[in-house]
């Protein structure tokens, strides 16, 4: 389990944190080594995030509960109960999840617009979303280091039957703009990663091959976004990210972004945020930069 395995966090990464630090090496040390809290204090929603998340909730709940074939109505229905469930986890959470930074949105015109388009979605494909190989959860593999073990986490949306009886581990997407969604999609680091998570089980159940896929939520017949790999040479991607890691945690001199966009970096807690790193002696800052009024 993610929490009890005795795998400090800060050794444990997600698709995300390498995405992170590669595009804002400070960004990724506050989010990462704040702790989860301050990581969901400071993530910024908007609209469509919480629409994404939305989709992505309702589609697990669709395998869940077998919803296969069903009328669209019924399909309908799936997405208010998504939408509550969601909503359940932030009233009950005494700390930010999640979901706390997309809480505002999570109302009945976020409601609406999911189940326009996840109808939509569904009507195109004629009612016939692949059925799941079984529920996915929470995907881990362990990473013997150099001075330790580091986890690799997270996971895809559903793992769905290829029609050619090869599995297909899914990625659902949301982009408004979905052009430029698709170029900014990574088909690098991704079907390796999601792949490389589900390949022990998958080959547990009795599977020689699978395919990593990207479903469109506003594409519904795309199909040109995969990978196919064979499952007993997916091991290998280990090493790819655990040069990444050994690279991370080895940084010790920081950079910026500096991109109007970037909430860390633009915090007027910056000067806050570097010293607790110093303290931490996750990094080495310059002495004029550390103690100025940043």
């Amino acid at each position: 389990m993610p929490f009890n395995d005795g795998i400090d966090r800060k050794f444990c990464f997600s698709l995300t944190d390498f995405r992170e630090f590669e595009y804002c090496p400070f960004r990724f040390f506050v989010l990462h080594h704040f702790g989860l809290g301050k990581k969901y204090e400071l993530a910024e929603g908007n609209f469509n995030m919480a629409l994404g998340s939305l989709l992505d909730e309702t589609i697990k709940l669709f395998h869940q509960t077998n919803s296969y074939n069903q009328p669209p109505e019924y399909v309908a229905n799936l997405i208010k109960a998504s939408l509550n469930k969601m909503l359940d986890k932030v009233a009950k959470s005494s700390s930010p999840t999640f979901y706390s930074a997309i809480k505002y949105f999570l109302d009945d015109n976020l409601c609406k617009k999911a189940s326009e388009i996840f109808i939509e979605y569904y009507n195109a494909l004629n009612g016939h979303i692949k059925k799941s190989i079984e529920p996915v959860g929470f995907c881990e593999w362990i990473i013997e280091g150099e001075d330790g073990k580091w986890k690799l986490w997270g996971g895809p949306d559903a793992i769905e039957m290829g029609d050619d009886g090869i599995p297909e581990i899914c990625d659902y997407k949301y982009r408004e703009d979905v052009e430029k969604g698709k170029e900014n999609l990574d088909m690098d680091l991704m079907p390796k990663l999601y792949t490389l998570l589900c390949c022990k089980r998958l080959i547990d159940l009795g599977y020689k091959k699978a395919r990593f896929i990207v479903r469109l939520w506003l594409e519904p017949k795309n199909n040109d976004l995969y990978e196919e790999f064979d499952l007993d040479k997916v091991f290998q991607f280990e090493e790819i990210f655990k040069q990444k890691i050994a690279k991370i945690i080895s940084t010790t001199k920081l950079s910026f972004c500096n991109k109007s966009f970037c909430k860390i970096c633009n915090s007027n807690k910056k000067g806050e945020f570097l010293r607790e790193l110093e303290s931490k002696k996750i990094i080495q800052m310059d002495e004029n930069l550390l103690f100025s009024p940043v």
